[in-house]
């Protein structure tokens, strides 16, 4: 049977109006397998107006979990700044589009927003 649910954010870290290192890494738990071709365009930073240049990756799944029941799965995304760092003592707000597919195709069904900010 084919999934029809669409995939949800279980968690961001660090969550909203939460505080990042300024090389620190982003964080994304998504509920199930997402298709890796909608992260780059889907998984956005801005500070202010300005979106940040960024790097993502995510673990590859384990041997045997590619077959497993895809909504069973939490998916971890990993974001970092393309520069190595974001810029020390500035607000920025992760966006996750409505383009994010999971493996089956599903959106998320809203954009989701999530503010923080770096230390020194």
């Amino acid at each position: 049977m084919r999934d029809t649910d669409p995939p949800e954010v279980q968690s961001t870290d660090p969550a909203a109006n939460g505080a990042l290192a300024s090389d620190g890494t982003l964080r994304i738990t998504f509920s199930e397998l997402m298709d890796d071709r909608t992260l780059r365009p889907g998984i956005a930073v801005f500070a202010g107006q300005g979106e940040v240049p960024l790097r993502i990756s995510v673990t590859p799944p384990l041997e045997g979990e590619e077959d497993i029941e895809r909504g069973d799965l939490p998916y971890l995304v990993y974001v970092n700044a393309a520069s190595g760092a974001f810029t020390a003592n500035t607000s920025y707000t992760l966006v996750l589009r409505t383009s994010l597919t999971d493996y089956e195709g599903n959106a998320l069904t809203e954009e989701v927003r999530v503010p923080f900010s770096t230390g020194p």
